[in-house]
């Protein structure tokens, strides 16, 4: 079966650790995926967080998720520490890629690496938004921006 091949950036420019906890589990007692769904939607939150943002205001725009692949690679269990690294990758018109990669901190081995695909949104009008200059300017590393 062919696997998924998400493409990382050179660089990740945020990190968070979070703990598996006993409710992430499931029956096979390792860490359910929609678990780790919600631990990535947390991850991004708190990246935008960290440059100042909400996904409901960037810049008086809103941020929604058009797509997410996951590639999981290694097994993690109950209170296992989880290092969940975030970089930009593709910087469209209307987007941006939300690349992650999520490590145990224990093992020292990849869990899974996700990419999220985001557009900016205007609520008040139902449609979507060109990226800002000044967004794209705080998440584009400086060789992209350049080209």
């Amino acid at each position: 079966m062919p696997r998924i091949k998400l493409s990382l950036p050179e660089e990740f420019t945020f990190r968070l650790e979070r703990s598996v906890g006993l409710s992430d589990l499931n029956y096979a007692k390792h860490l359910d995926s929609l678990s780790m769904v919600k631990i990535l939607h947390e991850a991004r939150l708190q990246y935008l967080a960290s440059l100042g943002f909400t996904e409901e205001d960037i810049f008086g725009l809103g941020m929604v998720v058009t797509d997410l692949s996951i590639d999981f690679r290694s097994e993690s269990f109950a209170n296992d520490v989880l290092i969940i690294d975030v970089g930009i990758g593709k910087v469209n018109r209307y987007g941006v890629d939300i690349c992650l990669r999520v490590t145990n901190s224990a093992l020292d081995s990849v869990v899974c690496v996700a990419k999220m695909g985001v557009v900016l949104f205007d609520f008040d009008k139902h449609q979507m938004v060109a990226v800002p200059r000044q967004f794209k300017q705080l998440v584009q590393p400086a060789e992209s921006r350049a080209a």
